[in-house]
C-alpha cells in the first residue's frame, strides 16, 4: 500500500510539473550570485533543479558517516 501512495504522490507531481512546463514556456535565465545560466524555457529549468534536489541528499550521505 506504501508504494501505491509513493507512485501516487510521484505520477501527481510529475503531472503537476509538466503541466506548469507546458504552461510557462517562456526562456528565463537562473542567478545565483556572479554566475548566470543560458536562456532556457522555465520547464526545463524546473525539470533540472529538481532532479538537483533529489541527487543531493543521495551524494551527502557518504559525509555524515
Amino acid at each position: 500500500m506504501r508504494r501505491f501512495l509513493l507512485f501516487l504522490l510521484w505520477m501527481i507531481s510529475s503531472g503537476a510539473i509538466a503541466l506548469f512546463s507546458v504552461q510557462n514556456a517562456k526562456a528565463v535565465s537562473l542567478r545565483f550570485l556572479l554566475w548566470e545560466s543560458i536562456q532556457m524555457p522555465l520547464g526545463l529549468l524546473l525539470v533540472f533543479v529538481a532532479a538537483i534536489a533529489l541527487w543531493v541528499p543521495y551524494l551527502a550521505r557518504p559525509l555524515r558517516r
